[in-house]
């Protein structure tokens, strides 16, 4: 998440998810858009404005 902080942009990793793992990415995505529109609704609700947000699903690969 980057933020503008007296005219500098600071950028930090965040992470609120709950650590669930999906069997299907499908689930993974439908999760991701509901928090996306929830993220930007209160956003709108506060009059913060935003120019990108990305949220979405990371694939991870287990060592067999």
């Amino acid at each position: 998440m980057c933020i503008l902080v007296n005219g500098a942009i600071e950028c930090t990793g965040y992470d609120d998810s709950t650590a669930m793992i999906y069997k299907t990415l499908n689930e993974c995505e439908r999760d991701a858009e509901y928090r996306f529109y929830g993220l930007t609704a209160v956003f709108s609700q506060y009059n913060q404005p935003y120019e990108r947000i990305e949220i979405g699903c990371e694939e991870i690969k287990e060592d067999s």
